[in-house]
């Protein structure tokens, strides 16, 4: 526990020297990590998890690997901080969940007022739900089960694609179908 005291102090210590210094040399400088470290995490409670689709925001399942988009929208009443990989389960109609693997990234801290949104891609290698190539399974995902990084608040939402399925590859080394961490800001 004091090492954490520590570190965070050291931390805001470190953050007030440079915005210091920077404003001894006649430059006014906000620094992004210190104004993060001063909003709290966003809860689950304040966040609301959608997948963007319509037209141009669908994913192309003909081509070799696309991507669709995660938003999580702030809708609490205050300014909130989130930084990680949101978890992702695609569930079949069986009932049966394949947790989709993490994209390997460090992750920005996006700080989100009330209304906006942060986002994250779900790469994967599409597939018609009717035939698959030779060695490949496909997943037919009904439902998406969503967790907004560090809360624990899951959300179902409906996998709006009917026609695209994923190659399932829940086994492989190095998967065609992973996420990324959130990033970007967008008002809502």
């Amino acid at each position: 526990m004091n090492a954490i005291r520590t570190r965070t102090r050291l931390s805001r210590a470190v953050a007030a020297a440079a915005v210091c210094a920077a404003a001894v040399g006649g430059v006014a400088v906000s620094s992004a990590s210190a104004q993060a470290a001063a909003k709290p995490a966003c809860t689950g409670s304040e966040v609301k998890p959608s997948i963007v689709h319509g037209t141009d925001a669908d994913p192309d399942g003909t081509a070799t690997q696309t991507t669709a988009t995660l938003l999580f929208t702030n809708v609490g009443k205050r300014t909130c901080t989130f930084k990680g990989h949101p978890g992702l389960d695609l569930v079949n109609a069986k009932g049966e969940a394949w947790s989709v693997a993490w994209q390997k990234q460090t992750a920005a801290t996006v700080t989100l007022k009330p209304g906006v949104a942060t986002m994250a891609e779900l790469t994967f290698l599409p597939t018609s739900p009717k035939s698959t190539g030779a060695g490949e399974e496909a997943f037919v995902p009904a439902k998406v089960k969503v967790t907004p990084p560090n809360t624990t608040a899951t959300a179902t939402l409906a996998w709006p694609w009917k026609d695209i399925a994923v190659v399932r590859q829940d086994g492989a080394t190095h998967p065609g179908t992973y996420l990324s961490t959130v990033f970007g800001t967008a008002s809502s």
